[in-house]
């Protein structure tokens, strides 16, 4: 690796450029939304570190492997220049929310902890100023599918179900690649792994594997207790994050914390103050008599099957839609039919999901504003709101994080009418 072309340049490919400058590198650098050609370029370099948005049917991919050139994603460059250890946590839902507590455990008992990777900081930004520390890492499907040495001391796979079929080519690759997260990993190494799913169970890796969540496992939650071990870790009654889903990241970060020999009191105070990340499930408030939960995040059909089960039959007033990440909406519908009052669907898949859910109270809706004002009108005391899109963001917004503001402006703008 002498000659590098870094093409897409978000967060993670300027950091790449920065890393590979800081080492001496000679760099080239693009990208296809300010209409840059990459085809001279593949004449001048070894190595081509791709944007985890940049899938593999992208012409520069292929044609850089018909060439005999190196792909790889900025995470297995950022690893060929770390020197610490990392914890790589992975699964369709639930990342976000169990590097956290991770970081957050580790943080209070360790000198040296970073967080980052998939939704913060860039592994090239971490080893540019730490590049000794400890690094709890969420790591994506996008960037697994790339990995070549990246070797996690502890690894957790919280759970699969189909996303992301707009950018693998099938759900087994999407599997693969999730997998491939743990593959260099050694007999030394740890990987926690959902014992509920075969396929999470079966992944390959030469690491101590502990199954999570099935009583005959290494840890699991029975009579309202979690345990690691055969040791009591937490209450799940005293966590403020809402949900048996929730329940499950708790467990995967407290064991992360016990295999780093944080001390339990130290988990326990962290997890029974941590309140959630924005727009995960996120209580918003009581608006006149409605309980009000902000779930934008949610971008899959799993995500809405976790939210719904956290709430009563039949009082649920669901706002969904989006654009569709190919997910299967019909597999989720018995339960859509016992746990919702009435359906309120935005934006370009609400044709597509009123079809599978043709037997509930359904109202397509022009815009979120619109989903917002109708279901509060079909709602009583003590009904719930809840905004669980299972679709991506981008038909209507930038990303989750706008979605989920907007949500929260409009019901401010209610609540100033009131």
């Amino acid at each position: 690796m002498k000659r590098v072309l870094v093409w897409g340049l978000g967060v993670s490919g300027r950091s790449a450029v920065e890393l590979l400058k800081a080492k001496g590198y000679e760099v080239y650098a693009g990208d296809d939304a300010q209409k840059d050609s990459w085809e001279d370029y593949l004449e001048l370099v070894d190595t081509v570190v791709l944007s985890p948005g940049i899938p593999p049917k992208h012409p520069l991919w292929i044609k850089a492997e018909e060439k005999g050139i190196e792909v790889i994603g900025e995470l297995e460059l950022a690893w060929r220049f770390f020197k610490g250890k990392a914890i790589a946590i992975t699964g369709t839902d639930g990342k976000s929310t169990t590097t956290r507590l991770t970081y957050l455990m580790l943080r209070e008992y360790y000198a040296n902890v970073e967080e980052g990777a998939n939704a913060g900081t860039p592994l090239s930004q971490i080893v540019l100023k730490n590049p000794s520390c400890l690094a709890v890492l969420e790591v994506s499907s996008f960037q697994g599918k790339t990995l070549k040495t990246f070797r996690p001391h502890i690894g957790a796979f919280l759970n699969f179900s189909e996303d992301h079929l707009d950018w693998h080519e099938s759900l087994e690759d999407y599997l693969k690649s999730k997998q491939n997260i743990f593959a260099q990993q050694k007999e030394e190494d740890s990987l926690l792994l959902n014992a509920l799913d075969d396929r999470i169970k079966n992944s390959p890796s030469k690491a101590r594997k502990l199954f999570l969540l099935s009583e005959d496992g290494e840890g699991y939650i029975k009579n309202g207790n979690a345990y690691f071990l055969g040791e009591k870790l937490f209450h799940v009654e005293k966590l403020k994050i809402k949900g048996k889903h929730n329940w499950a990241n708790a467990l995967f970060a407290s064991i992360i914390a016990r295999l780093m020999e944080v001390p339990v009191e130290v988990i326990q105070e962290v997890l029974y103050t941590f309140k959630g990340l924005p727009y995960r499930l996120e209580y918003v408030g009581n608006f006149k008599g409605i309980e009000v939960y902000n779930d934008s995040k949610a971008t899959t059909v799993n995500a809405l099957k976790s939210a719904l089960e956290s709430f009563e039959d039949g009082r649920v007033l669901l706002i969904a839609g989006g654009r569709d990440k190919g997910g299967d909406f019909e597999s989720i519908r018995e339960l859509v039919k016992k746990k919702v009052k009435a359906c309120f669907l935005i934006g370009e898949s609400k044709e597509k999901i009123a079809k599978a859910w043709h037997d509930v109270e359904i109202c397509l809706c022009k815009d979120l504003q619109e989903a917002v004002f109708k279901a509060f009108e079909k709602g009583s005391e003590g009904d719930v709101l809840l905004f669980s899109p299972a679709c991506a963001s981008f038909d209507m917004f930038r990303d989750y994080k706008e979605r989920g503001k907007a949500f929260n402006r409009i019901l401010q703008s209610l609540s100033a009418m009131a």
